[in-house]
């Protein structure tokens, strides 16, 4: 094909469960014994991959805590790309071992996959040690994002649907994984450095269990913190079934073993410490998180699908006072509509300068901030 030099391959949510399998079963290693891919872009799957290569395969269905938490689209051994040895199970394995035609992975997270798919293991093991990254994976997380979303600095989104909390889908993606985009393909084609991993680490305490991070979430009226997470256990669906997928003779499977699963540490505002922190994260208007609870019933406290949560700061210090609200007004950090425009302003330049944003994405972000109504 005249012109083309590089194949890259682009995996979002079930698809991105799909290349973690792609890549773990030798398909990336055609039958000339070439690279297909040179470089992959792996979306929001944290740790699952999609078992497709199951006899009667549903692929449309996935693990998360609220819903079918022990079926196949899930997070079972090999976790890591990097080649360990699994601790609950003993095996040792790992998504990339074949050096020859491995290509170049971008894998990206958002928080909500660190709640639902387990995203902690992709760089521990089941019993909370950190394991390594190969030189040619880069893993980065979206801050306080949830599953999915749409732009929006400055939005103040109104949203529940079936979750007790309003939700944060207004926030969007799409300006980092296009600047991702172009730092992977300037690693592949030209062997330029590409940003380095950003993504919590239990040696730096950016990763801890769900209550010690529910210890020093701040105490924001109204609000309470998840109880649980979508774990994870050894499961066994019979003995024609392992790593690579098969029949499953064992329905529901039984549980084996258990892997302690982390979720990210939370500064003062309640956002993820570690990660990129895309515009709206860096210069918010409330705190978001990537995880909400559905509505008060019966299962009032189990995590709500893949969405995040919003809770919107007070205009004022008196307002925030008066009700009891520890986290900064608008007034306080922006003063004025101006100095929300600036600090966007500020912010969308720092993440250009470390090549996390476009710059023509920049000047929307910025564009938006001054049209929208903070601070008016």
């Amino acid at each position: 094909m005249v012109g083309i030099r590089r194949a890259y391959g682009l995996g979002i949510s079930s698809t991105g469960m799909y290349l973690r399998d792609w890549l773990y079963l030798g398909f990336n290693e055609d039958e000339a014994h070439r690279r297909v891919f040179d470089a992959v872009r792996i979306h929001i799957p944290g740790t699952h991959r999609l078992f497709a290569n199951v006899e009667f395969a549903d692929p449309n269905i996935y693990s998360r805590q609220d819903r079918t938490s022990d079926f196949t689209s899930q997070s079972y051994p090999p976790l890591t790309y990097a080649v360990t040895t699994d601790p609950v199970t003993g095996v040792r394995d790992g998504i990339l071992k074949r050096p020859a035609t491995d290509p170049l992975v971008f894998h990206v997270d958002t928080s909500n996959e660190f709640w639902q798919m387990k995203a902690s293991l992709n760089v521990h093991d089941g019993h909370g040690d950190p394991v390594p990254i190969p030189d040619n994976v880069r893993l980065y997380l979206l801050a306080s994002h949830p599953h999915g979303g749409a732009a929006g600095v400055g939005a103040m989104p109104a949203d529940r649907g079936a979750c007790e909390y309003v939700t944060n889908t207004y926030r969007s993606a799409a300006p980092a994984m296009r600047a991702l985009l172009v730092a992977l393909d300037a690693w592949a084609d030209r062997g330029v450095e590409p940003p380095p991993s950003s993504y919590p680490d239990v040696r730096r305490g950016t990763l801890a269990s769900v209550d010690e991070v529910a210890r020093t979430f701040p105490a924001i009226p109204g609000v309470g913190f998840p109880t649980r997470v979508n774990g994870l256990d050894v499961l066994g669906f019979g003995p024609t079934f392992g790593p690579q997928g098969g029949r499953q003779t064992v329905l529901p499977p039984t549980r084996g073993g258990s892997y302690q699963v982390l979720v990210p540490t939370t500064d003062r505002d309640g956002h993820d410490i570690a990660g990129i922190h895309t515009v709206d994260i860096a210069v918010p208007v409330g705190t978001n998180t990537g995880w909400n609870l559905h509505a008060a019933g019966p299962r009032g406290r189990d995590l709500c699908s893949l969405t995040g949560s919003f809770f919107p700061f007070a205009r004022t210090r008196a307002e925030r006072e008066a009700n009891g609200d520890p986290r900064l007004s608008l007034e306080e950090r922006y003063r004025d509509h101006a100095g929300f425009v600036a600090a966007v302003r500020r912010a969308a330049d720092e993440s250009v300068d470390r090549r996390l944003l476009l710059p023509e994405d920049a000047e929307v972000l910025v564009r938006m901030a001054e049209e929208s109504d903070v601070l008016r």
